[in-house]
């Protein structure tokens, strides 16, 4: 679709994809009405609605590449991730680990699901290739310039993806397990305070 709006040079956004989509299958007889998820995007919404459905499928196809991709990373490569990864998204002098992770999956799901031999190339060839739209539009393009590590080949990509995801699932729980005790603490203070305040009074 994507293709063919720009083949068309369509120059009103706001027609309702459902409309849109409807114009052009009317000779072929699909009735698409009952795609109710269609009636609130216009054209404006294309690229992200894409962007939604790929993150989706490759949640589950990424995982399929073939092994070569899938090559471990050494304590020295993850020490180079941390250094310049953001988990808590307050330093804004680092990469948001949220960003890298999406960017390396659109990364792994454009181009190492179909045959390629590209396993030994750099990662950063084509992670700092900005016109292959991997990065979230709101990063800045000299942050990750200044800051991706170069000792990482696209036969990491996958890895470090999954290590980056682990990372991030480890800092939530540590947050949660942190939010928990916190809240314990402050309860058990509390009933001391009341039974102190209980045993002053009588």
């Amino acid at each position: 679709m994507l293709c063919f709006i720009k083949e068309l040079s369509i120059k009103n956004n706001n027609i309702l994809i459902l409309d849109f989509v409807d114009q052009w299958l009317k000779l072929a007889k699909y009735n698409i009405a009952s795609i109710d998820i269609l009636k609130e995007f216009s054209l404006k919404h294309i690229i992200a609605f894409y962007e939604l459905i790929e993150e989706q499928v490759a949640n589950s196809t990424i995982h399929n590449i073939d092994d070569k991709f899938k090559i471990p990373l050494m304590q020295q490569m993850k020490d180079s991730i941390n250094k310049v990864v953001s988990y808590n998204s307050q330093n804004q002098q680092l990469i948001p680990a949220k960003v890298l992770a999406l960017a390396l999956k659109r990364f792994i799901y454009r181009f190492l699901l179909v045959n390629s031999n590209i396993e030994n190339q750099n990662l950063n060839t084509y992670i700092l290739d900005f016109t292959l739209d991997l990065w979230a539009s709101d990063i800045k393009q000299e942050l990750i310039e200044k800051l991706f590590p170069t000792c990482l080949l696209v036969s990491h990509a996958y890895n470090a993806y999954t290590f980056i995801v682990n990372e991030i699932e480890k800092k939530m729980k540590g947050e949660e397990n942190n939010e928990s005790f916190a809240s314990a603490s402050s309860l058990t203070a509390r009933k001391n305070l009341i039974k102190k305040f209980k045993k002053f009074t009588s």
